[in-house]
């Protein structure tokens, strides 16, 4: 398994992206039926791209499904090891569940491939305070119509990386203002058996597991609470993930 810095703030695969601005009117959550149609066809499109590798080489599951259940919004947390963990979730989930991901703004800098990420349901977050205030605004009502979002509170992707690393607290400052309950998730990693020996001969089979909701207890303070919130889920993923992940740091 890879080890990696927790300060390591990137995942460098190869490509760079270009600069990205988003103008002062970007819309950040997109609803109308063209929207939605064309979601439709490139969701679709995921699903069919990803059943090969995953039922055939990753050796994929999805465990924990029953979790999700009346539960008409919520925050979803996960840990961030894998350069496709946002297409495994939302297209295993899909059509029934619609997600949001909010990703970092770079991520909407790679040409076509950036229209093919927004089109699936990506969000990035802007680092001009004007522009973020509009995004934690946007957040919250989407939230509060009974949306879904996906966060990974990691931040930056550590392929297969073998610890829970530390969260940041945005996610659960829209939990908090909005009262969705926060669903965690983990992506754990497995010996191969029986044919994926063959197909995973150097890397680890991936499950995806789905955890019981969480709802997060207002405190003193905002800060109290969401910081209580990011340690609390950091440390139930990482209880997982250390008990039924085959590769994770002793």
């Amino acid at each position: 398994m890879q080890k990696n810095s927790e300060n390591e703030q990137s995942y460098d695969n190869g490509f760079h992206p270009h600069e990205v601005h988003l103008k002062d009117n970007y819309k950040f959550y997109k609803k109308n039926i063209f929207i939605k149609f064309l979601r439709f066809i490139s969701i679709m499109g995921t699903k069919f791209i990803l059943f090969f590798p995953e039922k055939f080489v990753w050796g994929f599951k999805i465990k924990g499904k029953r979790n999700l259940k009346k539960q008409k919004k919520y925050v979803m947390v996960s840990n961030h090891t894998h350069p496709f963990d946002s297409f495994m979730i939302i297209s295993s989930l899909y059509p029934k569940r619609i997600h949001y991901v909010t990703v970092l703004k770079s991520n909407m800098g790679f040409p076509i491939v950036s229209t093919f990420f927004k089109i699936n349901g990506a969000v990035p977050i802007p680092d001009d305070l004007k522009l973020l205030k509009k995004f934690n605004r946007e957040t919250e009502n989407f939230l509060n119509k009974n949306g879904k979002i996906i966060v990974f509170p990691e931040a930056s992707l550590v392929p297969f990386c073998d610890h829970i690393r530390p969260f940041m607290q945005g996610a659960f400052n829209f939990a908090l203002s909005t009262d969705a309950p926060i669903i965690p998730v983990c992506f754990t990693y497995h010996k191969p058996k029986g044919l994926y020996k063959l197909t995973r001969k150097n890397k680890p089979c991936i499950h995806l597991n789905i955890l019981e909701p969480y709802k997060i207890i207002n405190l003193n303070s905002r800060k109290e609470t969401t910081s209580k919130a990011a340690l609390d889920l950091f440390n139930i993923i990482s209880t997982y993930f250390n008990e039924n992940s085959d590769y994770f740091k002793k």
